[in-house]
């Protein structure tokens, strides 16, 4: 079974309201070695969204963790799967 690796981060958008939000990174290397990942995003602890969720290429943890990270901030950014 899988060993999941969860990080917790804060992304502040730079347009519309500013907000910071608050950020839980679920990262898992399943069998085939491919990474995979889920967020949850809330800002003033209401939950608002997961973002867009697409398989990662990374081939390592750390690589994982940042393409994950660069990719929830993105979707922040641009309320892509998430609410202002």
């Amino acid at each position: 079974m899988p060993h999941p690796e969860v990080y917790k981060f804060q992304c502040t958008r730079r347009q519309g309201q500013q907000r910071t939000y608050d950020v839980v990174l679920n990262i898992v290397q399943r069998d085939s070695g491919v990474f995979a990942y889920a967020s949850w995003v809330h800002f003033a602890h209401e939950f608002k969204g997961n973002g867009l969720v697409f398989p990662l290429i990374a081939k390592t943890a750390a690589d994982a963790e940042a393409e994950a990270r660069g990719r929830i901030e993105d979707n922040i950014e641009n309320l892509a799967g998430v609410t202002e």
